[in-house]
């Protein structure tokens, strides 16, 4: 039986290479997932570590600096040496003018050089006269500077200073999260940078004898356990991250190796019925087929091992282009590609090798292979069922105000649609191409008709090729009916004559009061106000939990800001205004009271009011008044207007001309930033997903070679009753373009109705908001219309050369 499988394998070349194909490149996905994660594992954990700090102290709050008296406190104690962390803003500009984009906030890029192990020196020396620097070798590189270059450095205020870089270094972080850009002599440092220190590091201390009032204390043993669950955090959602995809890759990659074994098998039912009728018993027949796997498994997994390692590190420069990846491969990776390859083709096979198993000896008198049984009609049943349940849950849950569990409901619904959808396709196959068959030319007919008279042959690979695309359109809807939200509800929120002042880097980066005297200064100008923006503690009836405030003066809705107020009203005055998705997830209602703790103050309002807003865009507004004073100072946009919109927002941006902290923009500015910053978060999600698109490809390669194998008595006869080679080529190409959209139409129905459920359940919106992404579909339909063309050339030309005389005898 083993040398039967062999002799098998090596007289079917070509079928084994498409089967290898499709095997690869799911493991390819698998492989290069864990590898870039792995590197970027390893880099992060070899990162030089500190030891030698026994604690720090800092302020129990983020916005406070510990006084220049606590150093001197901290370090009159017995036997404690203290070293003060000075931090301030130090920005880089790159050779676009730009600043560089840095690890860790803009208020802390700006450092003091010590005699402590923060800093290993990599080339050149420390800082030791007014002017000189040290820059981190990451930032340097994205800003074009080495030793001895000469640049600017951007302080806080606007300020700048010129600067001579003499020596580049390597940060050893303590788990604070800082990674300074810049490193100043201690006396320019302090001359230069923030007041005060961001903390001590103390040696020869306790934390009994350095505690104290609105101090927070740290061992190094609680850093270094903080920085341990900094780096496992960052992996597992890094592999969170890529996994999904390699998996939706691989489940594609099953779909086509189980749908090969399959015509393989129903091809070879006359030779498994002559080795049961020699004498083979089910179970050797069973154990033959799936050794045969085994094999296949094996060699694939080398193959996707090899390719996922080497485009292990092109995945690492489009995921961290500015950063230093160790790349690394470990022996779990080579593992999981073999167990993957391994288990998920034995697993595809292991059905068809159940079904060669039961085949009778007496099949192996048929001149025929027998044809595979018409799909079972409780497969359908069972298919139909579970579409009309996600119908069902769908409009169930279709209500914009509803809470988190029904939204989850909701998507869950489409999962079951996706598998009410496999389970139904061999019918709808009949159901659509049968009426088809009728017309058209010859070669197009009979091209409908071969891939309707399989129609389970015809539904595995076109269900292979849906999966891929519909993960593509449902995304795609997601994100265009997200950048139409943003527009909407920016142009709502907005008006075009506001001008909007915000600094560059967002998260805690803040502007300085100098700014708003910049604005307030600005000829032309005639209301400016501010927002102070934070992350907060809502305590509501149903529980707590984090949201964005926004603290702003009442004055400036109906002037520099608009909201669309849907329900009561937008008066501060009289309490809060909240986004309507924040209102329905967290049940408020009008009238309704919350509290919101933000800087360890606690500020009690009630919702006056509900606005429209995107999820990026949500937050809640009240009265700046009420603001703690640690937020006051927190200014985190600007809005100004004037009689002469167009000259303000000019005046503003010569204003703030050198400023490449600072970022001027308007109505049209917001909209194009907020529907970029999106289009760029689905990019990686269509690469990936273009990948599963590819493999289901290669599976209609293969479909159309192997059916082409198992119909040569078929085209014989066509070839004797008149069919001249150009019609049988231009019927497999028609087959090969029906497949594919016959697919491609399923991925698409089923992707754009994912995608607008998942607007619903992700946004709050209404299922009929849903924009369509008409351009993506058009490609998708052309691209596969195309592929279809190229998948059925080496068929078809195979098909075209088949010899009349051998293919009758046949």
């Amino acid at each position: 039986m083993w040398r039967t499988m062999l002799r098998d394998l090596l007289a079917h070349k070509a079928r084994v290479a498409m089967t290898l194909v499709a095997i690869t490149l799911g493991v390819t996905a698998v492989v290069g997932a864990w590898v870039v994660s792995d590197s970027i594992a390893t880099t992060i954990s070899g990162q030089a570590g500190r030891t030698g700090v026994g604690l720090t102290v800092r302020a129990d709050r983020a916005d406070t600096r510990l006084p220049e008296t606590e150093l001197a406190r901290l370090a009159a104690l017995p036997g404690v040496t203290a070293t003060g962390v000075r931090t301030g803003q130090a920005g880089l500009p790159g050779p676009d003018g730009k600043l560089v984009r840095t690890r860790t906030p803009l208020a802390q890029t700006g450092t003091g050089w010590d005699s402590t192990d923060r800093f290993a020196l990599t080339a050149g020396r420390p800082p030791a006269a007014p002017g000189e620097v040290a820059l981190n070798r990451t930032e340097a590189t994205l800003a074009g500077l080495g030793v001895d270059a000469r640049s600017r450095v951007l302080l806080a205020g606007g300020r700048w200073t010129p600067v001579t870089v003499v020596g580049l270094y390597e940060y050893r972080t303590l788990g604070e999260g800082d990674q300074p850009s810049v490193a100043f002599m201690p006396a320019e440092a302090e001359r230069l940078l923030d007041k005060g220190f961001q903390r001590v590091e103390l040696t020869g201390a306790t934390p009994a004898t350095v505690a104290g009032p609105g101090r927070e204390v740290r061992t190094g043993a609680e850093l270094a356990e903080a920085v341990d669950a900094d780096r496992a955090e960052s992996l597992s959602d890094l592999r969170i991250t890529l996994l999904p995809f390699a998996f939706v890759a691989l489940m594609v990659g099953m779909f086509v190796i189980a749908n090969t074994f399959g015509m393989l098998l129903t091809q070879r039912t006359r030779q498994l019925a002559l080795l049961r009728a020699v004498g083979a018993r089910r179970g050797q027949v069973r154990r033959t087929v799936v050794l045969e796997a085994t094999l296949l498994g094996l060699v694939g997994g080398t193959l996707g091992a090899i390719s996922g390692i080497a485009i292990g590190p092109l995945i690492i420069r489009l995921l961290r282009p500015d950063e230093r990846i160790e790349f690394t491969v470990g022996p779990l990776a080579i593992l999981l590609g073999y167990a993957v390859a391994v288990g998920t083709t034995v697993l595809s096979a292991y059905g068809p090798a159940r079904r060669a198993a039961r085949v009778s000896p007496m099949a192996a008198l048929r001149t025929d292979p027998i044809p595979p049984r018409a799909t079972r009609r409780a497969r359908t049943l069972a298919g139909v069922a579970l579409l009309a349940i996600a119908v069902a849950a769908v409009i169930a849950t279709a209500d914009p105000s509803v809470d988190t569990l029904p939204r989850i409901i909701a998507l869950s619904a489409t999962v079951l649609a996706a598998v009410g959808m496999l389970l139904s396709a061999p019918a709808l196959a009949t159901l659509v191409l049968r009426p088809l068959s009728r017309f058209g030319g010859p070669a197009l007919r009979l091209g409908i008709r071969n891939a309707a008279g399989d129609p389970r042959r015809t539904s595995a690979t076109a269900t292979a090729i849906a999966i891929g695309v519909a993960l593509v359109c449902a995304f795609a809807t997601l994100s265009a009916s997200l950048a139409d939200l943003i527009a909407s509800t920016t142009r709502a929120t907005l008006p075009s004559s506001t001008t909007v002042i915000r600094p560059v880097q967002r998260g805690d980066a803040v502007l300085a009061q100098i700014d708003l005297s910049t604005v307030d200064k600005v000829a032309g100008v005639s209301k400016v106000s501010t927002v102070r923006e934070a992350t907060a503690d809502i305590a509501y009836p149903g529980g707590v939990t984090q949201r964005r405030i926004s603290a702003i003066d009442p004055a400036a809705f109906g002037t520099v800001l608009t909201p669309e107020v849907t329900a009561g009203v937008g008066d501060l005055s009289r309490g809060a205004l909240v986004s309507r998705n924040q209102a329905d997830m967290l049940g408020l209602r009008l009238g309704q009271s919350f509290t919101m703790t933000v800087d360890g103050a606690t500020i009690a309002s009630t919702v006056a009011g509900v606005y429209e807003a995107t999820e990026l865009q949500a937050s809640i507004y009240f009265d700046q008044a009420q603001a703690p004073p640690g937020l006051r100072e927190k200014i985190t946009t600007i809005y100004a207007t004037g009689p002469d919109p167009a000259a303000v927002r000019t005046a503003v941006h010569a204003a703030f001309a050198d400023r490449p902290d600072v970022t001027v923009s308007d109505q049209a500015g917001l909209v194009a930033e907020g529907q970029e910053s999106q289009r760029l978060a689905f990019v990686i999600m269509y690469a990936m997903f273009a990948l599963a698109v590819l493999i289901s490809l290669f599976g209609v390669v293969n479909t159309l070679a192997l059916a082409v194998l198992a119909r040569v008595r078929e085209l014989g006869v066509l070839r004797a009753v008149g069919a001249t080679q150009r019609l049988l080529r231009a019927a497999i190409r028609w087959e090969s373009v029906v497949i594919c959209l016959f697919g491609a139409l399923l991925g698409v129905l089923l992707g754009v109705g994912s995608g607008a459920v998942m607007q619903h359940a992700m946004l709050g919106q209404s299922l009929t908001d849903v924009t369509v992404p008409f351009t993506v579909v058009i490609l998708t339909l052309a691209g596969l219309v195309t592929a279809g063309v190229l998948a059925a050339i080496w068929p078809a030309r195979h098909a075209a050369r088949v010899d009349l005389l051998t293919a009758v005898a046949a």
